[in-house]
């Protein structure tokens, strides 16, 4: 090869290149432009654009390969037992790939998901080739391998608009309990917070009677931006309503006895 064939493969090959990286970013607004007139949003954004920008790559460097004459397969036959080392050694790689995509196609999990995977739990940040990154409620970012995900047990904390949280409610053994149940319902039906649906239910149920007092647990159903003020405000208005009506909440009491010798 002449020096002024090589400088026309280079300029070539960075011509190719730059057009894939450009094209990959024209192709991402274009959907995103075609998506928009339509009053919505792309799912998995981070996930799509992965993939175009795999397939745009892949087909880049496979036109780089062609402009220098370079032919792979005399390389891959040349392997010999090695093939079989390699082969043993991308097993791993090539069993997440092919986890990938089929978590991609069934979408078992997709970005902005709030899930339960193989024990930990977070957002779905995206789901890429052979990982699926996920960001932990305080803030880590961990790589799952895909076959995990897709042959693991993955619990969606959201699979419908609203969520159910319960806690306990003790009040003292001399408290009148009917009254004690009508104002938990009373502050369910006042908290702006809680969901008033016809799908779902809020309701008092009785959980035992403690060493100190008798305990109630409160269901009910929030939205998912208000998951985690609405404990909140329900217990400060059901606080507010014992405090009105004179219900006593239990607390534990130490007596400290001294035996002093004279």
């Amino acid at each position: 090869m002449n020096l002024s064939n090589m400088y026309l493969n280079v300029f070539f090959s960075i011509l190719v290149l730059f057009i894939t990286f450009f094209g990959h970013r024209f192709i991402m607004k274009g959907i995103d432009r075609a998506v928009s007139r339509t009053g919505k949003e792309i799912k998995a954004p981070k996930t799509v654009s992965m993939i175009i920008g795999f397939l745009l790559y892949g087909f880049g460097l496979a036109i780089v390969l062609s402009i220098w004459n370079i032919n792979l397969t005399p390389y891959l036959a040349g392997l010999g037992i090695s093939g079989v080392v390699l082969g043993l050694a991308f097993q791993e790689p090539l069993t997440n790939f092919l986890s990938g995509i089929l978590v991609l196609v069934t979408r078992k999990v997709f970005e902005g998901e709030a899930v339960e995977i193989d024990g930990i739990s977070g957002i779905v940040d995206i789901v890429e080739m052979n990982h699926t990154r996920l960001k932990t409620f305080d803030g880590k970012m961990v790589y799952i391998p895909n076959r995990k995900v897709w042959s693991g047990m993955v619990t969606k904390y959201w699979p419908g608009p609203y969520r159910r949280i319960s806690f306990d409610v003790t009040v003292d053994y001399s408290s009148d309990l009917n009254k004690v149940i009508g104002l938990i319902k009373e502050a369910l039906e006042e908290e702006p917070i809680v969901v008033k649906d016809p799908s779902v239910t809020n309701f008092v149920a009785f959980k035992e009677y403690g060493s100190s007092g008798v305990t109630y647990t409160i269901y009910f159903w929030v939205d998912r931006d208000n998951y985690f003020n609405a404990a909140n405000s329900l217990s400060i208005r059901i606080k507010k309503k014992f405090d009105d009506n004179g219900i006593t909440i239990p607390f534990m009491v130490v007596d400290l006895r001294i035996n002093q010798k004279v």
